[in-house]
């Protein structure tokens, strides 16, 4: 008897919650092919015009897939927009779009740490072109995914070019839930609507999803609201020679070279020479020059010690660095 009255209780409540994920949510688009999602993250201050500027998170691989700089994106109203690409983050595949227009609603995100194994949570995308469509699921875990799990876009073309991806010590939320092409850069919901992630990839039957803490980090760091952790050298991105790469088993192709060591800095503290080539830090990969800052302002506690992988003179070493915090403008 009393299931009568709950089911549809719970049924049109979720279907309430979805709507409301849904306006906070757009269509990317990722390619000729490929269709890819994003929610909207943050909404300025409409100007005379009544128009605000916004931020957009999606995929770092949804945006690789669309290969260019302006992309087009389609709101729950069937607006379409010209969003622009601000930043891309691929050790977390997150990546922020900038757009501005009138009428746009901001999501309402959650703690993704309060997140518990068999909560409920929603998907929302627009898989297969299908706009704002719905999956529901449970939690399976909040943890680094297994090593032996291979995980990739839900995209086919993608996947053909992004390949797999293997996050090192990133900790992502796992739940039992389908993910499909369109869903990639789309919100998860909690029951209450609140976007706790952003779905990414897919994997050993799962769906694995960016944790919102993860993004209000990114967020804000691209924002300018956090002071950044550093090592007081300058780099430039260098190629890596095959033989070097294959003597000493390494898979990226490019590193950032050490041009420059500040005196009295935490690089010249760790024994950092110019010359030198930095391969990791605390494990993750560093393959260009301009992620350096991000990496280190994302990988590990903030002024906690370092463990930096480099090379010098042809040889690997291992040194342990205490990056210090920028001083507030």
């Amino acid at each position: 008897m009393g299931t009568q009255f709950v089911a549809p209780a719970l049924s049109d409540e979720l279907a309430t919650v979805a709507q409301r994920v849904r306006e906070s949510m757009v269509q990317v688009q990722a390619g000729p092919h490929s269709m890819g999602s994003g929610v909207i993250w943050s909404v300025g201050e409409p100007d005379a015009g009544g128009e605000a500027e916004a931020r957009i998170i999606t995929n770092a691989h949804v945006v690789a897939a669309a290969r260019a700089r302006t992309l087009t994106i389609r709101l729950a109203d069937r607006r379409e927009l010209t969003a622009t690409v601000v930043a891309v983050d691929p050790s977390h595949d997150l990546a922020p779009l900038h757009t501005k227009a009138a009428g746009l609603r901001a999501a309402e995100y959650g703690d993704s740490t309060a997140l518990r194994v068999g909560e409920l949570v929603l998907a929302v995308g627009n898989p297969w072109g299908r706009e704002g469509a719905v999956t529901v699921g449970v939690v399976e875990a909040r943890a680094p995914a297994d090593p032996d799990v291979e995980l990739e876009p839900a995209e086919e073309e993608t996947r053909r070019a992004w390949g797999q991806w293997r996050p090192r010590r990133i900790e992502l939320i796992q739940a039992d839930i389908h993910l499909y092409p369109g869903n990639s850069g789309g919100p998860l919901a909690d029951a209450r609507g609140r976007v706790v992630g952003i779905n990414a990839m897919i994997g050993g039957g799962l769906g694995f999803a960016i944790p919102s803490r993860t993004v209000r980090q990114f967020v804000a760091e691209a924002e300018g609201h956090a002071n950044p952790v550093l090592l007081g050298v300058q780099v430039v991105t260098v190629p890596l020679p095959e033989a070097l790469r294959q003597r000493l088993g390494i898979e990226q192709e490019t590193a950032p070279l050490i041009a420059a060591v500040e005196t009295g800095s935490a690089g010249e503290q760790a024994g950092l020479l110019v010359g030198d080539i930095l391969l990791a830090v605390d494990d993750a990969p560093v393959r260009a020059a301009e992620h350096l800052g991000r990496i280190l302002n994302r990988t590990g506690s903030r002024e906690q010690p370092r463990t930096l992988a480099i090379v010098r003179a042809g040889e690997r070493q291992t040194l342990t660095a205490t990056p210090e915090t920028a001083e507030a403008a």
